[in-house]
């Protein structure tokens, strides 16, 4: 879901990256940052999924869940 009034985001395919972790990784990274666009986040939580951000930008989610 997009957070109304921000644009959308575009998600870079990563080299190498499978079609179906693409599009799992770039899901996930749009849902987390219409979170943080809609406030859903504070705190602890906030910083975990800060993290998780990060790590979703730099690497495949097959990588990740490795």
């Amino acid at each position: 879901m997009e957070a109304e009034g921000w644009p959308a985001l575009q998600v870079e395919r990563l080299d190498g990256e499978p079609p179906i972790a693409y599009r799992h990784r770039a899901r996930e990274i749009v849902e987390i940052a219409d979170g943080f666009r809609m406030g859903r986040y504070r705190g602890e939580l906030a910083e975990r999924m800060e993290r998780r951000l990060l790590r979703l930008q730099e690497h495949s989610v097959e990588l990740l869940s490795a």
